[in-house]
């Protein structure tokens, strides 16, 4: 098994964050172009699964630095964890946006869905397949 350092472990954890950053504009642009349209529940399933696409695309190759060709398993992993993830917030917020201003809301959920994401997806979703393919952060 190939030992990661406290180092590579901070770069990762970064990359995670700024990927996430990135998720969340885009979660939150397209959720505040379509929600007039579909309603909060169905705008918050939409803008999840346009940040759920970014964030498989740039968290697998750029914070996990997977270069191999497609994984079918992790693939499904990701989708299975965003699902139920997505279903949750927009649970929450739809239940949220009837106490809160619907931005604190948005936020609220969206801090409870990264949190989660983050952990399953650095101890389940990204996980190298074997242990030589866990390689140091350039």
């Amino acid at each position: 098994m190939v030992e990661r350092s406290g180092h590579d472990e901070l770069k990762r954890f970064i990359r995670f964050g700024i990927v996430g950053v990135s998720n969340t504009l885009v979660d939150f642009i397209v959720f505040f172009l379509v929600h007039s349209l579909l309603g909060s529940i169905v705008g918050q399933i939409v803008s999840y699964a346009a940040g759920m696409l970014n964030s498989y695309i740039l968290n697998r190759r750029w914070t996990f630095g997977q270069k191999h060709a497609r994984d079918y398993g992790q693939m499904l992993r990701f989708i299975a964890v965003n699902a139920v993830i997505a279903a949750g917030t927009a649970l929450l917020l739809s239940l949220m946006d009837k106490h809160l201003p619907l931005v604190a809301a948005k936020l609220l959920v969206t801090a409870a869905g990264v949190f989660i994401n983050y952990f399953v997806s650095r101890t389940w979703v990204f996980r190298p397949k074997h242990a030589e393919e866990q390689t140091e952060i350039k």
